[in-house]
């Protein structure tokens, strides 16, 4: 072989590594798509307001409100506190940061601040029903600043919400169907759905049940079905948060007839799933299954409810058994912890709930975000990364770091609901493993450590939908029977400490 040839040789071999480079480079870009879920902001823009700061701030356009908050926030809040206006902006910066360029962003509800309607009377200086109008502007402006914070941030990603008990003019819990907040919300929520929707099918079903289908950018075969699951929880339209003389919007309590109409609207969308071919994800703020509460720390002693009406996880699970063929994943919120529940049929894992940790610290988490790694063709989340900001540590209040990373935290090469059970069960198992000890102490953000003697609570609660089942797992782990909550938001209302309205 001559020089020349040798040469031509060297370049076509030079060449074709470069692009076995190159191709390989792009397969490895192509399988690390991510997509971020940030979840129960809990807005509380009346943070240190009076009545005299209140009028500046309810008189002015949701443009302004970030220069005026500025001022009146001077720190980023504590823990048993929701998100004021420096928090939140904090954390979608943080998640800017980590995250720069996600296919899209789900967001499992929770908007506005608990116990928004005692907030708002105790600076407005009138009372809700001697004007609602300005309730209700004052109230719409507050979901507009969240909005323009998280596009600010993300202007061109898709942002897919659904709503959370407490987002609702008439109140926690009191969401009402075809009302004056579906609607207005629908109208200001859709253009951050870009693409991903029909307009029209997303402005009927939104409007009349808060619920909607869209596809998900960059995985051709999966769609999202958003689902307003307050309908079905066991406190929906409960005495205890009846607006009562706070009643902004002819608020009443429907019964289980919009519960009942979203089952029907959700059967069908499995149905078109099915037809269509297509992997269904569903994103919805309270999960089914159980909500817990430890009354003393070390003490095995928990309160539980189921956090579904019984009519509604039955129509439910019979669902899921009949199209557990399309299902693929669920994303929630409401519990802010960084959690999991598994739906089970035939003591078979069927559907994962992954349990989005919040951005409120209300529950004394620290406040949380996390950010999934998908493989586009399989869709396949191979990894999550949780980050979190620790508000006790003054010297680095403003430092998000990364609280775990899934991947070599729990082993776990794909995140479904058998891969989920199978590290659960381990955990019941050996309770003293690295995987055990490493959800102890991620699973409020690092704020505090599960005790040892309660981490079976935890783990009989991701494991098991009824309070029977639940009872029963507690006890044969040698704990004490848990004692019934009266309803679901019993529960959280002690573990926020707002045991009195």
């Amino acid at each position: 072989m001559d020089e020349a040839e040798r040469m031509r040789s060297e370049n076509r071999r030079f060449v074709f590594l470069l692009v076995c480079w190159w191709v390989a480079c792009f397969a490895t870009v192509a399988k690390a798509a991510e997509f971020l879920v940030i979840s129960d902001i809990h807005f509380d823009p009346f943070t240190t307001l009076t009545q005299p700061t209140f009028k500046v701030l309810a008189d002015a356009p949701a443009s302004r409100w970030p220069e005026l908050l500025k001022t009146y926030n001077q720190t980023l809040g504590a823990t048993g506190n929701d998100s004021n206006y420096l928090l939140m902006v904090s954390a979608i910066s943080a998640a800017k940061a980590h995250t720069p360029k996600p296919l899209f962003i789900l967001y499992p509800g929770d908007f506005l601040a608990h116990q928004w309607q005692e907030r708002y009377e105790k600076v407005a200086g009138k009372s809700i029903a001697d004007d609602p109008a300005a309730y209700r502007q004052f109230t719409m402006r507050a979901i507009e600043v969240v909005t323009n914070e998280i596009r600010k941030q993300f202007p061109d990603v898709p942002v897919l919400a659904t709503l959370g008990n407490d987002d609702s003019f008439c109140g926690d819990y009191w969401i009402q169907p075809d009302g004056m907040f579906l609607h207005q919300f629908a109208d200001h929520w859709q253009p951050m759905l870009g693409s991903t929707i029909d307009a029209d099918a997303f402005g009927q079903s939104f409007r009349s049940l808060g619920a909607y289908r869209a596809e998900l950018p960059g995985l051709a075969a999966d769609r999202l079905l958003v689902l307003n699951s307050v309908y079905w929880s066991g406190s929906y339209c409960s005495s205890y948060f009846d607006p009562k003389d706070q009643n902004c919007c002819q608020c009443h309590n429907p019964g289980t007839k919009p519960g009942h109409a979203l089952m029907d609207w959700l059967t069908s969308e499995l149905e078109l799933a099915r037809k269509q071919q297509k992997r269904v994800w569903f994103l919805m703020h309270v999960p089914p299954g159980l909500d817990s509460y430890i009354e003393e720390k070390d003490s095995g002693h928990s309160l539980a409810a189921e956090m579904w009406q019984p009519e509604f996880m039955q129509r439910y699970l019979k669902l899921i058994d009949e199209y557990r063929d399309v299902l693929h994943i669920s994303f929630t919120g409401h519990t802010h912890m960084d959690d999991f529940r598994i739906d089970r049929l035939d003591g078979k894992p069927v559907l994962l709930h992954k349990i989005a940790p919040a951005v409120s610290p209300i529950f004394g988490n620290n406040p949380g975000f996390q950010t999934f790694q998908i493989d586009p063709q399989t869709s396949v989340i191979s990894n999550w990364k949780t980050y979190s900001l620790n508000l006790a540590d003054q010297q680095k209040y403003k430092l998000w770091k990364l609280e775990y990373e899934a991947r070599t935290t729990y082993q776990l090469e794909s995140l479904n609901a058998q891969s989920a059970e199978q590290l659960f069960r381990f955990m019941h198992a050996h309770p003293d493993s690295t995987f055990a000890s490493a959800f102890r102490q991620h699973y409020n953000m690092g704020a505090s450590v599960i005790s040892p003697k309660d981490l079976s609570v935890y783990l009989c609660t991701i494991l098991n939908a009824t309070y029977p089942l639940f009872a029963t797992c507690l006890q044969n782990h040698g704990l004490a029977q848990p004692k019934l909550a009266e309803e679901p938001a019993q529960v959280r209302r002690h573990a926020g400490g707002m045991i009195a309205k």
